[in-house]
């Protein structure tokens, strides 16, 4: 018995002891690669890290990339559909044979014909696309943040981008320069309806304006005796508030209305600063031609950075001669001139009361049968010259014509280039003096003749802008179905 107790003994002191070995085997082996699993470890850790940092700034850096907007061009790089100057020997012109003025749904397809505006995020109710979304972030590559940057962007102003009849540009200052002369109103172009889209579609472009925009209306036409031609909407550009918006269209609306509304109605432009020269008149007319030189200088003036003009053309440019710097000779032929014309006005103006006196009676039935033309709609407007309805009444002889005031002595006739140089040396002048940076002047030839067409492309070209030909009455859309 004693002797199974001790073996008992015996065997459990073994076990405990071979126990205590295997532990102690064990440390060793747990000590012995203890380094090793460490080191794998601290491997593992360092590799994910690295990996986890990498892919952040990798998806960072591609976050904060600047993304491409696309115009409503297809699709296109905004960039790519800048408005840079065109090449000076090929300026950029488009060929458009009309365009509508009713505003269609914004996921209605576009065409070239589609007029309406993206303006520095905010989309008119016309507006279409074919890709982009409603509305765009301009990259800081575009032009529209160049202008901000530019000394010559208007104080707390901000860019807007223009759709002007398929012309695009953008600014912090626009100034939008419309023709209303007797040429604008001829049946080719539509005549009264017709104009009457053209200032549909100039309200849409304003209207979309933002709201931190500055910008201005000129309207300039054909000069007569104490009426220089051309109106501004404000003396200076003004935000396009929903106040000024609303002024702007009631501004825009007086123009043209009918055949005897035609023209510039109020005449409260007057340069303060150097003139281009003075537009000759054409030839058998009363009236000096269309004062687009006028227009110019009022966006010059009022240091527009971006210039948007539509008219159907131009005339030559006589400079404003000074008497003070004449030859003895001319002066005394100037005063000459002069004093025959005055006395001319004074025959002029006895010979009409005469006429009317004498021919009271026929005028009064050409006046009634005029007022029936009037109202079918019925006349011929030429530029520079009385409308004329088409009414022949016997043996009413024509009216006594108005005499030509002489021009200022001295001046020079400009062709296209020299003229064009001569606009370029004024606002040169006038935005140096200023600090600010030069415009950007965007043309529109409404159904212009082929020198005048070349006249408004060259302009374009050559003044960081671009050109578009409209070869047909600008009309109103039909109706969506």
């Amino acid at each position: 018995m004693r002797a199974s107790l001790k073996e008992i003994k015996t065997t459990e002191e073994g076990s405990q002891k071979k126990g205590l070995q295997n532990l102690r085997g064990n440390r060793s082996f747990l000590e012995k690669y203890k380094s090793l699993f460490g080191g794998s470890f601290f491997l593992a850790l360092a590799f994910h890290v690295l990996l986890l940092i990498g892919f952040g700034s990798y998806t960072v850096f591609k976050g904060s990339a600047p993304q491409m907007p696309f115009t409503s061009e297809g699709g296109v790089p905004e960039k790519d559909a800048g408005m840079e100057a065109p090449p000076e020997n090929a300026p950029d012109m488009v060929e458009e044979t009309a365009m509508d003025s009713n505003p269609t749904p914004s996921d209605a397809p576009t065409t070239e014909t589609d007029t309406v505006l993206a303006v520095s995020g905010v989309v008119s109710p016309s507006m279409s696309f074919q890709t982009a979304p409603s509305v765009l972030a301009a990259p800081a590559s575009t032009g529209m943040e160049k202008r901000l940057s530019q000394p010559g962007a208007r104080s707390g102003a901000k860019a807007s981008s223009v759709n002007f009849f398929g012309v695009k540009g953008d600014g912090s200052n626009v100034y939008f320069l419309v023709d209303v002369s007797d040429s604008m109103l001829e049946n080719g172009r539509g005549g009264i309806k017709g104009f009457a889209d053209v200032k549909k579609k100039l309200n849409q472009m304003i209207q979309s304006l933002d709201e931190q925009t500055k910008s201005n209306v000129v309207t300039f036409g054909a000069y007569e005796i104490g009426k220089p031609g051309a109106d501004l909407f404000r003396p200076s550009s003004v935000s396009a508030t929903p106040e000024i918006k609303k002024s702007a269209e009631t501004f825009i609306s007086q123009y043209n209305v009918s055949y005897d509304t035609r023209g510039p109605r109020l005449n409260n432009y007057h340069p303060k600063i150097e003139r281009i020269g003075l537009l000759r008149g054409d030839k058998g007319s009363s009236k000096v031609s269309t004062r687009l030189d006028l227009a110019l200088e009022a966006a010059f003036e009022g240091l527009a950075d971006t210039i948007f003009l539509i008219s159907d053309g131009k005339a030559p440019v006589l400079a404003e001669g000074n008497p003070e710097k004449l030859s003895e000779a001319n002066r005394v032929k100037h005063q000459k001139d002069r004093a025959e014309w005055e006395k001319a006005v004074a025959k002029y103006k006895e010979d009409i009361e005469a006429y009317r006196i004498k021919y009271q009676d026929l005028l009064a039935e050409k006046e009634r049968r005029t007022a029936e033309a009037k109202s079918k709609g019925q006349a011929k407007v030429v530029e520079g010259r009385e409308v004329d309805y088409g009414i022949k009444i016997l043996g009413l002889p024509s009216a006594p014509t108005q005499p030509h005031e002489p021009a200022k002595p001295g001046g020079k006739i400009y062709d296209e280039g020299p003229l064009i140089q001569r606009i370029k040396e004024l606002y040169t002048a006038v935005y140096k003096e200023s600090g600010a940076t030069p415009p950007s002047i965007h043309t529109v030839g409404y159904m212009s003749k082929p020198n005048e067409t070349k006249f408004l492309q060259a302009l374009a070209s050559k003044n960081n802008g671009t050109f578009k030909a409209i070869s047909a009455p600008i009309k109103e859309s039909a109706p969506s179905p």
